[in-house]
């Protein structure tokens, strides 16, 4: 069995290191309003950003699945610095990305699902089964509705908006319950 105190310590970091992102990216539509707010929210999301991966790297030697997602989340990073543009090398860096961030978030369940059968925490486990299918699913629905929208933009421009906003409803559910989940992992391994 694993250091416990220590994985706490790392969810804890990549729970408080995702409401630091989420935080930033809400404040993103202020940005619109006031530009010098791009600058703070810019400098806030690579702060979250950082504190994950410092999760991620405090949990590495205590399970292999641990080593697994902070391999993927690398990765995912290198990706995303090239799916800026409009070309199909973009988007597929952008698809590779989230493949990525679906491949992290899978194997940092699957690691912190191990300890918490290991002390019976069978409530937690099921929350990251869930929050694991809801990933999934937002990952799914944000590739299909990306691909939907390049094929319809001159169709129905008004059903890309929809999609997009089913899309943005089902990856909030998902991060709800994803970061419920880190949050619950972290206390029943503390």
């Amino acid at each position: 069995m694993g250091n416990t105190r220590k994985i706490s310590e790392g969810l804890n970091l990549m729970y408080v290191g995702n409401i630091v992102i989420i935080a930033a990216a809400l404040c993103t539509l202020l940005a619109m309003l006031m530009p010098f707010l791009v600058i703070l929210t810019s400098l806030a999301i690579i702060v979250g950003g950082v504190v994950c991966l410092v999760g991620l790297v405090k949990l590495r030697n205590e399970h292999g699945d641990y080593m697994n997602a902070l391999i993927a989340c690398v990765l995912g990073i290198v990706f995303n610095l090239f799916s800026r543009g409009d070309s199909a090398f973009a988007n597929f860096m952008s698809i590779a990305s989230t493949i990525c961030t679906l491949l992290e978030v899978y194997f940092v369940i699957r690691g912190t699902n191990s300890f918490l059968r290991e002390r019976g925490c069978l409530m937690e486990v099921a929350m990251g089964d869930k929050a694991w299918r809801w990933q999934l699913i937002s990952a799914v629905a944000g590739v299909a509705a990306a691909i939907l929208a390049a094929v319809m933009v001159f169709v129905a421009p008004g059903l890309i908006i929809v999609l997009v906003l089913g899309s943005l409803v089902v990856s909030i559910a998902a991060l709800v319950f994803y970061l419920s989940y880190l949050k619950a992992g972290a206390g029943a391994l503390s």
